[in-house]
């Protein structure tokens, strides 16, 4: 059952991408606390705009920590406050909706190795384009719920 839901959950969040108009696809990865510090990779998608300021960015992220991988397929809320600019950075706030999943390493055998929960953080980063065909982004992400990682710093770029 918790693998249909992260499937599911997955195939919306790629369906409403599809259905977007024009996109923009990034790489993304950092350093992430969740108990036990480890290192994380992904990409994320850019162009759900809801508003100039209010847009939806989903993301796909692996996390590699001693004994676990994290699995996590999210969708980040992010308001930009677009008048401010602090030296070519527009910084922005938000929240993440987002599906983890946990394998763990060498399990016994008959032992469930993983499990799949909900977890929300919060946000805040601030965004720089270099140029008119990628942008740069740092953020910093709060875990709030149980199964959210503690924090997450990330560093990503944008192509468009």
């Amino acid at each position: 059952m918790k693998k249909i839901l992260f499937l599911t959950t997955a195939l919306v969040l790629v369906a409403g991408v599809a259905a977007a108009g024009p996109m923009a696809f990034g790489v993304r990865g950092g350093y992430v606390d969740a108990g036990d510090g480890g290192f994380f990779a992904g990409g994320h998608v850019k162009g759900l705009n809801i508003t100039p300021e209010i847009a939806l960015v989903p993301n796909v992220e692996i996390a590699f920590f001693d004994g676990l991988k994290l699995f996590s397929f999210a969708a980040d809320a992010n308001y930009s406050f677009v008048e401010a600019d602090l030296n070519g950075f527009i910084p922005y706030v938000g929240g993440e909706l987002g599906m983890h999943m946990f394998k763990f390493d060498d399990v016994p055998a008959g032992i469930d190795d993983s499990y799949t929960k909900m977890g929300i953080s919060i946000l805040g980063g601030l965004e720089k384009s270099l140029d008119e065909t990628k942008s740069l982004m740092f953020e910093l992400k709060i875990g709030l719920s149980d199964y959210a990682p503690d924090m997450k710093f990330t560093v990503g770029l944008t192509f468009f």
